[in-house]
């Protein structure tokens, strides 16, 4: 009997150090995790998607101009690439080439050219399928070109009159523009663009034919500057692919 006594007491002595030990256990848990840093949760971010689009155009300008007069004609080409929704890259290139004929002199000019500069929207979107654009933009514009007067009149009282000519040179320009000018979609992936140029010079070379009459890519030389007109058609080549969401993790 007393065995019997003896083993029940030392269950219930077990029983209840198994129960102080479960629960200093469950305390030393809620402790640290009450000490623990807190950590906020990972939030899943989703890169906006922009479309982007490749522009090819060309001035039809120069074109009319080269249709009603044979003494001054070119190309001009144009490339743009929106980089965010308002912001286009634009690089722009082409050949003139210019004539001057009259009774004291014939003079020509021909050359290459290249403008590099940005252009940006002004004009919000109504819709995604509102494509139109009013846009405000500058240039850089680089010019190689060789010029010449095959004859010329000098005029001599005494001597009389005769014609010289002078040997073709080659010569180069840099200048800036500033410009603006709208894009308007007539029909699907068709623009057709008008825009008004601010030219002024940055440096020119210094040739052996002074003036230089005509720069290619520039216009006609004036020392103060010039505006220029452009008459451009455009069409739109959609870059705009479906991709992936790509999440990015953030703490």
């Amino acid at each position: 009997m007393k065995r019997l006594i003896y083993y029940c007491f030392f269950v219930l002595i077990s029983l209840y150090g198994l129960g102080t030990s479960a629960q200093e256990i469950d305390s030393s848990r809620f402790q640290s995790a009450a000490e623990r840093p807190f950590l906020p949760k990972k939030v899943k971010k989703v890169r906006p998607h922009i479309d982007h689009d490749l522009r090819v155009g060309v001035d039809i300008h120069n074109l009319i101009l080269g249709f009603i007069s044979p003494y001054r004609t070119g190309l001009d080409l144009s490339l743009e690439y929106n980089v965010k929704p308002d912001i286009s890259i634009v690089l722009e290139g082409g050949y003139n080439f210019y004539k001057k004929d009259n009774k004291r002199i014939t003079y020509l000019s021909q050359g290459n050219y290249m403008r590099l500069g940005l252009d940006y929207n002004l004009r919000k979107s109504s819709g995604k399928n509102d494509h139109d654009m009013y846009y405000i933009g500058f240039r850089y514009g680089f010019s190689l070109f060789e010029q010449e007067v095959p004859e010329y009149l000098l005029l001599n009282g005494y001597w009389g009159n005769s014609t010289e000519r002078m040997a073709s040179e080659a010569g180069y320009a840099h200048w800036v523009e500033f410009l603006t000018g709208f894009k308007v979609e007539i029909l699907k992936n068709w623009f057709l663009g008008m825009g008004i140029r601010f030219k002024t010079f940055i440096k020119r070379s210094k040739t052996g034919i002074e003036p230089v009459q005509f720069v290619p890519g520039y216009a006609r030389n004036y020392n103060s500057g010039v505006m220029d007109f452009n008459y451009t058609i455009y069409y739109n080549i959609p870059l705009n692919y479906k991709k992936k969401k790509m999440a990015v993790y953030e703490r």
